[in-house]
Formats: structure tokens, C-alpha cells, sequence
């Protein structure tokens, strides 16, 4: 990856070198489990940092940081196709027309993929009336991605005019015109933590008004697997709740989670850490999507783009079996 400045920030958040083996452990036998009589398996090096394939390099990283297992990564961009994992191959490869972008202290993914926009709630192709108010020039970073640009040219970072905000941009390459979406803030520090007020902010949200729904979806985040969650009164108290969580970086989280589990079973709990998962898709007023993961039965929230934790306290326990467990 050419971009030293994200590739370090990614680095300083991994966990210590024998948590790094522990959880390489549980990545890989969950691997195996889930693509078991499959041909094609793309296993990750503990001795060699992934190739940087844009999307896949960032949710890499964080499945390292907390033991997550890869295959969901792989998921995520897993094709209607059925393909049943993806690597950068070149440039017929299901991730190239993906780049990155850093811009005002946050990472961002720049793509024309339908099914990536989809997913967060864009529409599957961005044109010219989307482009709303020019905010930078921008030029090509030397790598597979974009930098500002202290001089005009003829790449310009726009607002998403249908629904103005940090969480989405528009990026005008010449003639074609691809959506930049948000990743994750940029921290050089690995124990930083970062409310969820701040994660809300990025998509325009001030208040539970500003939330239309909260549904439990597939790994995949691509159709409901549970009930959607639409009420006022409970979309405002998940939304109250979860902005009282206490935060944590990842060096707390490791510590409280998985230091004091003895060495013979640090396999199985982080396997089942990344089975306790429920994806939830969050929808603005706007129609803009993003995601949380939450893992119930450890009693933890992972807050997309924030590279942060929330500890699940009593009420939000009890919204979550009321509203998620049905």
C-alpha cells in the first residue's frame, strides 16, 4: 500500500504480538470451518501483511484487532454470483474500481460498485445531479487512490447534495462521478477512544429524529434477518442508550476481554466472539445506511468508523432483547 500515513494508523491498532497468534488461530479455524470442501480459500500470513485491496485491507485490520473472523470479511463482498471469496486479481477483479481517499481526518472507500452503494443506501449509480458543493481538488496519489490537491484539476470532491454530510461525498473523475464512503476516522493512537455521538454525526444524525429504522441484517448486510425496528419511542431510546456507553480503544477492549482468559481456551473464545455477532444496519430520514456490530452475549458494541468499543450495560441489554432477540 502506498499510503504510509493509513497503513501506520492501521498498524498501531493491532493487539500484542501473542494475541496477534492467539487470534490468527481462531481467524483460521474459523476459515476452515465455514469454506471446508471448498477449492478456492484465501488464508491470511502471520508473517505478511494483506495486499491492500482497497475495502478489504481496512476490515482486515480491524478483524485482526479483535479476532474477527476473515470469511465475513469476504462476505461483504461476495457477489450475486455466489463467488465465495475475493482477492485483488487486477484489473478484472471484483474491487477495482475502488480507491481511497483521506480527507478532513477521516478514511473513505471511492466506488462505483452498485452493490457497495447499495448497500449504504445510495442509489446503484451516481450521476451529476448528485454532485452538490465543491469542497477540493484532488489528484491521484501515486497509488490506488486520491489525495488533496493544492491546484485546480479535473478531480473534484463534492458534497452528496441529496443528503449533505461527512458519512457520503461525491468525487467527479473527468466524466464519471463515483461515491467516497466513510470508513473510519484517522488515529494514530491505539487505545484512542471515540463516542458514538461522533460515528451518528457523520451520517447528519442530531437527534432520534433523524433515524427511520434500526434492522438486524445478514453478515453479508444484504437483505433483514430480523424484525426492523421502526417505532419512535424505541429508535430514541436505542439512540439515547447508546450515546451513554462508556467507549473503549482497542488496548482496553483486548484487556477487559480477552487478557484474562487462560491460554488454552484464547481459540475458542475469540471464535465465539466473532460468532456472537448481530449486524445492524442503522437508516436516516436521508436514507443513508451504516452499520454496527453487535456481539450480545459478551456484551459489546463495535462501532463502525469509530475504531472504537461501548460496553453494554443493563438497558441497553434489555433493548436489545426486546428489540433484537424476537
Amino acid at each position: 500500500m502506498k499510503n504510509d500515513r493509513i497503513f501506520a494508523s492501521w498498524n498501531k491498532i493491532e493487539p500484542s504480538d501473542s494475541a496477534n497468534e492467539r487470534m490468527l488461530s481462531a481467524i483460521l479455524e474459523r476459515n476452515r470451518s465455514i469454506h471446508k470442501g471448498k477449492d478456492k480459500v484465501n488464508y491470511m500470513s502471520k508473517t505478511k501483511k494483506p495486499v491492500w485491496v482497497r475495502w478489504v485491507a481496512v476490515a482486515a485490520c480491524l478483524c485482526l484487532a479483535v479476532g474477527i473472523a476473515v470469511p465475513r470479511l469476504i462476505d461483504v463482498f461476495q457477489n450475486k454470483g455466489g463467488i465465495p471469496s475475493q482477492t485483488y486479481d487486477g484489473p478484472d477483479s471484483l474491487v477495482q474500481e475502488i480507491a481511497a481517499l483521506e480527507f478532513n481526518g477521516a478514511y473513505y472507500e471511492a466506488t462505483d460498485i452498485p452493490e457497495a452503494l447499495e448497500r449504504y443506501g445510495l442509489p446503484t449509480v451516481i450521476t451529476e445531479n448528485m454532485a452538490g458543493k465543491h469542497l477540493s481538488y484532488l489528484e491521484p496519489n501515486g497509488g490506488a487512490g486520491y489525495k488533496e490537491s493544492a491546484t485546480e484539476t479535473d478531480i473534484e470532491l463534492l458534497e452528496y447534495a441529496p443528503a449533505s454530510c461527512r458519512g457520503v461525498y461525491v468525487i467527479r473523475d473527468g466524466s464519471k462521478y463515483l461515491a467516497a464512503l466513510f470508513c473510519n476516522i484517522l488515529s494514530l493512537d491505539d487505545n484512542a477512544s471515540t463516542g458514538m455521538e461522533t460515528l451518528y454525526g457523520f451520517y447528519g444524525i442530531e437527534s432520534p429524529d433523524d433515524i427511520v429504522s434500526i434492522t438486524e441484517v445478514d453478515w453479508n448486510r444484504d437483505k433483514a434477518v430480523g424484525s426492523t425496528v421502526t417505532e419512535k419511542s424505541e429508535i430514541a431510546a436505542f439512540y439515547n442508550l447508546s450515546n451513554s456507553l462508556t467507549s473503549y480503544g482497542n488496548d482496553d477492549f483486548q484487556k477487559i476481554v480477552f487478557d484474562s482468559i487462560p491460554e488454552d481456551q484464547q481459540v475458542k473464545t475469540h471464535t465465539d466472539f466473532a460468532n456472537d455477532l448481530k449486524m445492524i444496519r442503522i437508516e436516516t430520514k436521508d436514507g443513508l445506511r451504516f452499520y454496527i456490530e453487535v456481539h450480545p452475549s459478551f456484551g459489546w458494541i463495535y462501532g463502525n468508523g469509530t475504531l472504537s468499543y461501548y460496553q453494554i450495560d443493563a438497558q441497553m441489554a434489555s433493548w436489545i432483547a426486546g428489540n433484537l432477540d424476537k
